[in-house]
């Protein structure tokens, strides 16, 4: 990587989750005591199955990445000449922070996510459509911080091991354009920028807890890791300036799929 990389940190403070305590008053026959206790164990064991309390997920997410440049010109656009139609390779991580739950719901908070993009090709002769050995590439660096809903009370009260989510944010594209050995230049602009917009995503979990109970108890107790998810996700990152001084339109629309644990 060169000086054009820049590095994402997020440092999150953890919260503690509440334990709700039940208290009987007054006088009470045997078999109410004993409803009551039956009553409070059954709470009781829907909130520690789960194991130790989690506040944070982070993801390792992947797909194909086709991004939107030539979305403002008529036919084929200056990426599709120069790349090509197919798709780059994303990969990315994510980090979100869910320090409160919704009754009934589940989890929400702050997310923050890191994306990394790629594409080559020989570059053309100037004035020609003949290809040279220099290369010419376009690097983007997708990120986002948003809200993160985490629906997972069907989980915990059913045991059904789905957990629907969305993310709802403002998103942000690092890129640039690299020839041969050094940054693009055409006319004496610098062939990089910063494009930001929207970040949109809707997908579903599938915990993994179910195929070992006991092997996923010790990763717990010697991690602090409650679950481990394998996800499907559908993602727009509409990185197109927000209206304002024309920016490039490196953001997509596209399906991602990943691994996630909770902590």
């Amino acid at each position: 990587m060169n000086r054009h990389v820049s590095h994402l940190v997020a440092a999150c403070l953890a919260g503690g989750a509440a334990l709700l305590i039940a208290t009987a008053a007054g006088a009470q026959t045997r078999g109410s005591m004993g409803n009551w206790r039956q009553t409070h164990r059954s709470s009781a064991d829907r909130d520690t199955r789960y194991g130790s309390p989690q506040s944070f997920a982070f993801e390792a997410r992947f797909g194909p990445y086709s991004p939107e440049v030539d979305e403002e010109f008529s036919g084929a656009g200056p990426y599709q000449a120069t790349f090509g139609d197919d798709q780059q390779f994303y990969f990315g991580m994510e980090l979100d922070w869910l320090p409160l739950r919704i009754p009934y719901v589940g989890l929400i908070g702050p997310g923050l996510g890191w994306g990394y993009t790629s594409r080559s090709a020989g570059a053309f002769e100037a004035g020609s459509a003949v290809r040279t050995q220099e290369q010419t590439s376009l690097t983007i660096m997708p990120m986002h911080l948003s809200a993160v809903l985490r629906a997972d009370e069907l989980m915990r009260r059913t045991g059904v091991p789905i957990v629907p989510y969305a993310k709802l944010g403002l998103g942000m594209g690092l890129w640039y354009s690299v020839s041969g050995p050094r940054t693009a230049n055409v006319e004496g602009v610098r062939g990089e920028g910063i494009s930001w917009g929207t970040h949109l995503a809707l997908g579903a979990m599938l915990a993994l807890n179910w195929l070992d109970r006991r092997a996923s108890s010790q990763l717990d107790e010697t991690t602090g890791i409650n679950h481990t998810y394998l996800f499907g996700e559908w993602m727009y990152a509409n990185l197109d300036g927000l209206g304002s001084s024309p920016q490039m339109h490196v953001g997509t629309s596209t399906w991602v799929l990943g691994l996630a644990l909770d902590m």
